[in-house]
């Protein structure tokens, strides 16, 4: 066998019950990214200290994933105010598909609780403003028309401002620490218009979710297209997402019985398609991060993560890291047994071979879900009446 099982992951992967905090926080101050570092601010508060719900953050040590938590140096006292009115902090827009999802979309949640004709907060953001280019990032204004919005109710600012009324949302999800259920609730009601009730699991086929003509990001493997073609010719269907619409990749995902691919951010549209999808996936190391467990957990999805043995790896071509599969064609074979297996897979891997792969402690079940469909997920926010 050249498939190592793993469960094993780097990083938390926790639960948490109810729903994040959203803070309201008094004479807000919002900064301009910081060249030098290339970083953008926090949210500070009127004394300059870092709100904690405006960080995001990776691993339970609360580790900054963009931004800088410190009043910058050189910066002065904010005189200039914003409009008046309440607004809401989205975060930053990430152009990146998989941290716009999980890092971006997660500080969405509270859009539940204006559903329904409920007065909205101006939605502030660090983001590319007014007359950005939205054309290579498709998925952004698709997404935000499904919550009834535009790029053009994003609002930013081009200078230091005090924002008097601002609400912070805790992020429902921190990359490789914990996540809340809402995020589920919010991404799934997004992605429910996008395919039938009746088209849950109606096509049997297979899929693969391959990278093979991406020109550049941060991992692949490079000789993948060996081990697709005979996924092909066995009947897999092979799909290459960034050439479908943001649509189709959820309908893909809601119509098939079970995915296929290696992880990474295209396995992130789990959180828009119907909840306990089967995912195969192979993976370029025996740990994985934390994330794909927690988008596991509360989505309900059946996932089986592999490390093919004996994969090497180099630098180059477009990609931070080349992973190269040792016998793509043996690869192939065995994700087709899998296949064949889903239905009691890890039971069965467990059974052929106990000892070679790496269990991870037990994962706690998943906490029941508070509230209910879009329209019963209301709460009461101090200061909006």
């Amino acid at each position: 066998m050249i498939l190592q099982r793993s469960e094993a992951f780097y990083g938390r992967a926790e639960v948490r019950q109810g729903r994040p905090a959203l803070r309201l926080v008094e004479d807000a101050h919002y900064l301009m990214r910081i060249p030098k570092l290339d970083k953008i601010p926090v949210i500070f508060d009127a004394a300059g200290r870092m709100v904690p719900e405006s960080l995001d953050h990776h691993s339970g040590e609360r580790t900054p994933t963009w931004q800088t938590t410190e009043w910058p140096e050189g910066q002065g006292p904010v005189t200039d105010t914003a409009p008046e009115g309440t607004y809401l902090y989205v975060g930053a827009i990430h152009p990146h598909y998989g941290h716009f999802v999980i890092n971006t979309l997660a500080r969405f949640w509270p859009l539940l609780d204006f559903a329904g004709g409920a007065l909205r907060p101006t939605l502030l953001c660090h983001g590319p403003g007014l007359g950005a280019d939205w054309s290579g990032t498709p998925f952004i204004p698709e997404i935000l028309g499904r919550l009834g919005l535009s790029v053009l109710d994003l609002t930013t600012f081009g200078r230091p401002v005090r924002i008097p009324t601002l609400l912070v949302p805790q992020a429902a999800l921190q990359q490789d620490d914990y996540a809340f259920p809402v995020l589920a609730d919010l991404c799934r009601e997004i992605g429910r218009g996008y395919y039938a009730p009746e088209e849950v699991d109606a096509d049997p086929q297979p899929v693969y979710l391959s990278k093979a003509r991406l020109t550049g990001g941060v991992r692949r493997f490079a000789n993948e297209e060996a081990m697709t073609a005979v996924l092909e010719r066995e009947g897999v269907r092979i799909v290459h997402p960034e050439l479908l619409s943001f649509p189709e990749q959820v309908r893909l995902f809601a119509r098939h019985r079970v995915i296929l691919g290696a992880n990474g951010s295209a396995f992130h549209t789990l959180l828009f398609a119907p909840p306990r999808r089967r995912v195969i996936a192979i993976a370029d190391r025996l740990k994985l991060s934390g994330t794909y467990r927690l988008i596991d957990l509360i989505t309900r999805t059946e996932a089986h993560y592999y490390y093919p043995v004996g994969t090497s790896s180099h630098a180059g071509d477009g990609f931070t890291v080349n992973f190269v599969l040792r016998e793509p064609e043996t690869v192939a074979a065995e994700l087709l047994d899998k296949i064949a297996r889903i239905d009691t897979l890890r039971e069965s891997d467990l059974r052929t071979d106990p000892g070679a792969w790496h269990l991870s402690p037990a994962i706690p079940p998943l906490p029941p879900r508070p509230g209910g469909l879009l329209g019963r997920l209301r709460r009461v926010v101090p200061g909006l009446g």
